[in-house]
């Protein structure tokens, strides 16, 4: 399976995507206020950090996938742990890059690197992948086996070398931690899955080892994507018993979770910054629409669409920074992907 593909599914049984609640018809506008940048390549665009750097993945002339950091004009080939294919799935602002990549005879082993040097992160029990680092700690999931043969995941951080297992119900994953080392993820609390009136996995906030519940927006489940600096996590969660529609959220300390506006579409929130300027997807109502890279210029804002690139139209933004750099890809009309980068229009930074 494409590894970038896989760096952008959480692998829940229980999430969905299904369609937003019915409301007003029509579409949120597009911004101006961002102009989009094809990267040149058929890839995907996963991560950027406050330096402008942008890790994601490259496709070669051979088909290829390739971990890639975009930084300035230099375009970056990280290699591979001896596989043919890697995708760069986060960096941070100190030089650390974290990603998967395929060995000489297996699959998915992650990976750290920097200045050069790529090192194996591993060994884990089975399957594992990373998500996020901040200030040089790397948060992910593996894969491991119940006594019944029952796949299950397990959050993680590694902090110094030390890799040490977030303490969960049953099944975790960690999508994200910020420079104080707070970690925003999802466990399950329901085992085996059950349908989506019995989905209960919810977004957590991991801090010192001490996992705090976010709650949800009235349903069952909810489940976590981003974290900015200040610990306001941003994800979706079930609006009403039966587990089906969901809603876009942000959640505080202070103010608990709060539901995004969605125009009467799905809104689907990946990343938030330090303002809470929030990157992700929104879906409308209409029959065959695909989801479309928005943008929430805060909380309470409506969802914005970020402008198509010539090269295709249904798009997905993943992470933005401290300036409001959004990185995402686009479907090209032949199925494959384009990485981009939306940047903020002359006078609005």
């Amino acid at each position: 399976m494409n590894l970038t593909i896989l760096a952008s599914i959480l692998l829940m049984a229980g999430q969905v995507t299904a369609a937003g609640p019915a409301a007003a018809d029509g579409c949120p506008a597009t911004t101006d206020q961002w102009e989009v940048t094809d990267l040149g390549v058929t890839g995907n665009a996963l991560d950027i950090n406050d330096l402008g750097q942008i890790a994601g993945s490259s496709v070669s002339a051979t088909g290829e996938q390739r971990a890639t950091v975009w930084d300035g004009a230099q375009v970056v080939d990280l290699g591979s742990l001896g596989g043919g294919h890697a995708y760069a799935g986060a960096l941070d602002e100190d030089g650390n890059v974290v990603g998967s990549s395929y060995t000489a005879t297996e699959k998915g082993h992650v990976f750290h690197w920097r200045a050069g040097t790529m090192t194996d992160l591993g060994p884990f029990s089975g399957y594992a992948q990373v998500h996020d680092v901040s200030a040089g700690v790397v948060v992910g999931e593996y894969r491991y086996l119940l006594p019944n043969g029952t796949a299950r995941y397990q959050a993680f951080r590694i902090r110094d070398g030390i890799r040490t297992d977030l303490t969960a119900v049953s099944g975790s994953y960690a999508a994200a931690v910020n420079p104080a080392g707070q970690i925003a993820g999802t466990q399950r609390r329901l085992e085996p899955p059950g349908p989506a009136s019995q989905r209960t996995h919810r977004a957590f906030l991991w801090e010192d080892g001490v996992i705090t519940e976010l709650g949800t927006l009235g349903g069952q489940w909810s489940q976590a994507e981003g974290i900015n600096g200040d610990g306001h996590i941003v994800g979706q969660s079930a609006l009403g018993a039966d587990g089906v529609l969901a809603g876009g959220y942000i959640w505080s300390a202070e103010e608990g979770m709060r539901r995004l506006p969605d125009a009467g579409g799905l809104a689907a929130p990946k990343a938030v910054n330090d303002d809470d300027v929030i990157a992700g997807t929104h879906t409308c109502t209409g029959a065959g629409t695909a989801a479309h890279a928005a943008v929430w210029t805060g909380p309470g804002a409506a969802p914005a669409l970020l402008p198509d690139p010539v090269t295709g139209t249904a798009t997905m933004a993943n992470a933005v920074n401290a300036q409001g750099e959004i990185t995402g890809w686009a479907e090209a009309p032949d199925g494959s992907r384009r990485a981009l980068v939306w940047r903020p229009a002359p006078g609005n930074s």
